[in-house]
């Protein structure tokens, strides 16, 4: 049986938004894309060659427009 979105637990939200990353994340890479994501409080780009780059805490928003070009601690 399918629930409508709106009758989802937070848990089930997590756990579909985690699965559609994780397959999203997957197709990326193999089209030679890199991809963003945290994992413990940091945030990491994963690039196709398997090179993993640390870049910095979560807590990182953008003090400009939409193209983030400077960032600011926000914690």
């Amino acid at each position: 049986m399918n629930k409508r979105v709106t009758k989802l637990t937070a848990e089930e939200l997590q756990s579909l938004a985690g699965e559609a990353w994780s397959i999203a994340a997957r197709e990326a890479l193999a089209k030679g894309l890199a991809v963003t994501g945290s994992r413990d409080g940091r945030r990491y780009r994963y690039h196709p060659d398997g090179h993993i780059e640390d870049l910095g805490p979560v807590g990182v928003e953008s003090t400009e427009s939409d193209l983030g070009k400077s960032r600011k601690s926000v914690a």
